[in-house]
């Protein structure tokens, strides 16, 4: 029997291994569970002009008469509503998952070329509930779903956690900064990462890294790849960070699932409702102020090294065999293909951030 066939519609801007869920989707094809093909919408948008790229992606549709089709973060090209339905009308109407893997709201407006999408999708699965769902909420056809950050399937070695003792640095914080004069946020949540990585410049006895845009002072390294950040995380004892975008229920970064998987304790804020999170044990600490950021820092390296070098492999191994690309497929994809289920622990958690729950503000204020 022939396996069913999923079309990605992804916003890359090329073909190859950097693409968002493709060794996922290969893995999958490998274990004959389902054949899967691609449209890098961006790529395709490239040299050739909006109305030629169209008419190329709707012929391939055409041709792959896909089972189902899953839309990733769509908005970096100008979709129309017509555009949405042409396409699927070339290959017979199939069921449409979207994902939306980036923080909207607050300073950040869903873009024009999302909206078409959001309308049409069967399913829309997204990294942040709350403000974020009311937000897109009042585009889709029923409420939207949320799905955990996870690790890129792309950035994976069997390689075990190197041992720490040779670090160059013993914090390191990834992540821009995003304040102008000291006091203009452009980004929700940007004051507090400000004053998260003064204090930890001042700290005394820490060797600190900061890499990202915008900053200055000491241990400013500048921008770092994303897929050099697992090797730049490991260049230091611990890792810390302040997210964007509060008052999402469940909203956190990448980064988060990233530096646990770098085998490195890390301190960040605390997202809420995620009581699927790992703990301490698995060097996770989360945190309510940039205070007490500071001070589970400071605590932390004053802590014996072998038990941080402990914690920081639990986490590895939490994501490792959690937070994948491939669970996540599976979460999505379940309810339309013959697919095994993701692991019990912790994705019948995350299914369960869907219900409402009691007391859960709608609008959260950032901590300070």
């Amino acid at each position: 029997m022939t396996p069913p066939t999923v079309l990605c519609l992804s916003n890359d801007t090329e073909y190859g291994p950097k693409e968002n869920f493709g060794p996922a989707f290969a893995a999958l094809e490998a274990e004959g569970v389902l054949r899967h093909r691609r449209i890098a919408t961006l790529a395709e948008l490239a040299g050739a002009g909006r109305e030629q790229a169209l008419r190329t992606m709707r012929q391939f549709a055409a041709e792959t008469r896909p089972d189902l089709i899953l839309v990733l973060s769509p908005g970096g090209f100008p979709w129309q509503d017509e555009d949405v339905a042409s396409l699927l009308r070339t290959c017979a109407d199939p069921p449409v998952i979207l994902w939306e893997g980036d923080p909207w709201g607050g300073r950040k407006p869903v873009l024009p070329g999302t909206k078409p999408w959001l309308r049409r999708a069967d399913t829309v699965f997204t990294v942040g509930l709350g403000v974020q769902a009311e937000l897109l909420d009042t585009f889709t056809r029923r409420p939207v779903r949320y799905i955990a950050q996870t690790v890129p399937q792309r950035l994976w070695d069997d390689s075990p956690v190197p041992e720490p003792v040779s670090a160059k640095y013993d914090v390191m914080h990834i992540g821009g900064c995003f304040v102008r004069f000291k006091v203009l946020e452009r980004i929700d949540g940007a004051r507090q990462r400000l004053r998260l990585v003064s204090a930890l410049q001042k700290l005394d006895n820490c060797r600190f890294a900061v890499h990202g845009s915008g900053w200055k002072g000491p241990g400013a390294l500048g921008p770092v790849p994303f897929d050099d950040q697992l090797k730049a995380l490991r260049t230091a004892r611990i890792s810390a960070n302040w997210d964007h975008f509060p008052g999402r229920d469940g909203y956190c970064s990448n980064r988060l699932p990233l530096s646990l998987f770098a085998g490195r304790p890390h301190v960040t804020t605390r997202p809420l409702h995620t009581p699927w999170l790992p703990g301490p044990e698995q060097g996770l600490h989360l945190v309510d102020t940039v205070r007490e950021a500071v001070d589970r820092v400071a605590e932390l390296l004053r802590a014996d090294p072998e038990t941080l070098h402990t914690a920081g492999v639990a986490g590895h191994d939490w994501v490792r065999t959690r937070l994948t690309e491939v669970n996540a497929l599976r979460f999505m994809l379940g309810d339309h293909l013959p697919l095994a289920p993701p692991p019990a622990d912790p994705w019948e958690a995350i299914a369960a951030m869907d219900r409402p729950v009691s007391g859960r503000p709608s609008f959260a204020t950032a901590p300070v």
